[in-house]
């Protein structure tokens, strides 16, 4: 298929055809805000097949396309409750689980031809909701998902060590929540409802990777530390005495440093011996300012985050750094690096007016967020490159290397636009869980704010077991490196 026939004028009129059909009969397609906390096997069953008949009835699709998609999109909505329910499991025991929420949201590009759009993550195990070939919108692909529950995506069964064996589960906590249950950030009540309604449904992934897959270690991905208060939220809900949380952050803070050496060492961009870091006051932030001045002590950091005197404080205390320079803005750090780490928890557009001054032609960012800090499309428009923080399985059973349990043995790899590139690649923060698990030793997980210290513990494990740089890349595909 052409870009021409994926991106033309007839594929958003259809998509808001599709959309205006499914609207006019309301329920859940302009419910407000959806019903989040609901796990209904029915219910989804029923909004699949009401996708189907609109996009039947509103598009070019062939019949036995949009058949067979719906087909297999039923039969993982099957296959996520019959797990959930108990009425079928995976035949052995999981040393691990890797959580994760999801990134995509009702707002998202309508295509994928447009921005960095996260439509990919979830049409591997619901391709009747693919934007391109079936014309379905964002807002009804997210309003479809809503009310699965806490649902395996992918195994890790290649080795037949029960400590290096393990799944990737999703918890169906969602970006729109927030806009959703809380519109007023003031609200009290508001944000404690949001809080009850996401609280809730962690403890009933937790509880589903803990006590129904049995995994004793459990590594949160994304925002999941946040949410969970590094793990304590979870590992303080009832039955759960036996479970180890990891944030991940040790893995994600010791993988950033390396993949700015190999950026470094492969680029044809020279650092003048400077790098900037965005978010700096930041656990993250702060942890990998000090492991790249470990691995490049000759290099002057610039830092900046919005929490200035905090900032401040964690300078003066570090004197062992050596200099510091903080700066006054985020397009400072642009305007004065080539490259640059991002750890933010929100994004950055770099067409707002304080960035007008910045050439980014020879920027080299790498962008630890998930997700993403940077708009990949927007930043090659200007001439810079972007690189997500990720590590490659090298070890000799690859226990760290996804099965594609859904998705006919090719490793779900969290979306085709959205995610990985390269079957053996996995998310820092999935490889600490691996790692931890792995070695048998809980008492190296992460439940704080993480500290350097726990950045040579989890880089260790990194050495020992095989970890090594993946491949350059962002949004599911590779970066030629310039």
């Amino acid at each position: 298929m052409t870009d021409e026939m994926r991106f033309s004028p007839m594929t958003h009129q259809e998509q808001r055809a599709v959309t205006a059909c499914l609207k006019a009969t309301g329920g859940p397609w302009d419910a407000s805000p959806p019903d989040y906390a609901t796990f209904s096997r029915a219910e989804l069953s029923k909004k699949l097949e009401q996708v189907r008949d609109a996009v039947l009835a509103e598009t070019c699709a062939a019949k036995t396309d949009v058949e067979s998609a719906y087909e297999r999109s039923q039969r993982f909505v099957d296959s996520a409750f019959d797990f959930y329910e108990g009425k079928k499991d995976l035949g052995r025991r999981i040393g691990r689980a890797f959580v994760v929420p999801v990134r995509s949201t009702r707002s998202d590009p309508a295509d994928l031809g447009q921005g960095s759009g996260y439509a990919s993550e979830s049409t591997p195990f619901y391709p009747l909701l693919d934007p391109v070939r079936f014309g379905v919108s964002s807002e009804i692909r997210m309003r479809t998902i809503y009310g699965l529950p806490p649902t395996i995506l992918d195994t890790y069964l290649k080795s037949h060590n029960d400590n290096e064996a393990g799944a990737l589960v999703l918890a169906p906590v969602y970006a729109d929540m927030v806009s959703d249950i809380m519109p007023d950030p003031h609200n009290a009540e508001q944000s404690l409802r949001l809080a009850e309604i996401v609280d809730r449904i962690l403890v009933q992934t937790v509880e589903f990777a803990h006590k129904a897959l049995g995994a004793k270690l459990v590594g949160l991905g994304a925002t999941l530390p946040l949410l969970t208060n590094f793990g304590d939220k979870l590992r303080r809900a009832e039955g759960m005495h036996d479970l180890t949380t990891t944030t991940g952050h040790g893995g994600t803070v010791y993988m950033l440093a390396k993949t700015v050496v190999e950026a470094m060492a492969r680029s044809r961009v020279d650092s003048g011996g400077t790098i900037g870091v965005v978010g700096a006051a930041g656990s993250i932030g702060w942890s990998s300012v000090q492991a790249i001045k470990n691995m490049l002590p000759d290099h002057e950091i610039e830092v900046f985050d919005k929490r200035t005197d905090r900032l401040r404080t964690l300078v003066a205390a570090h004197p062992e750094l050596g200099t510091l320079k903080p700066r006054e803005s985020a397009a400072e750090v642009f305007k004065n690096n080539r490259y640059v780490v991002c750890a933010i928890t929100g994004k950055l557009d770099l067409s707002a007016p304080e960035f007008d001054s910045v050439d980014f032609s020879h920027t080299r960012v790498i962008d630890d967020s998930q997700p993403g800090a940077i708009d990949r499309a927007q930043m090659e428009s200007l001439g810079g490159q972007v690189f997500w923080v990720a590590g490659r399985d090298r070890s000799p059973s690859s226990f760290m290397t996804r099965d594609g349990y859904h998705t006919d043995g090719v490793p779900y790899n969290y979306g085709d636009d959205s995610g990985l590139y390269g079957q053996s690649t996995e998310f820092a923060c999935g490889l600490e869980a691996a790692t931890i698990a792995a070695g048998g030793d809980r008492s190296k997980a992460i439940t704080q704010r993480v500290e350097y210290r726990h950045v040579q513990t989890v880089g260790a494990l990194f050495e020992e077991y095989g970890v090594e740089v993946a491949d350059f890349q962002a949004f599911g595909k590779p970066v030629d490196i310039r």
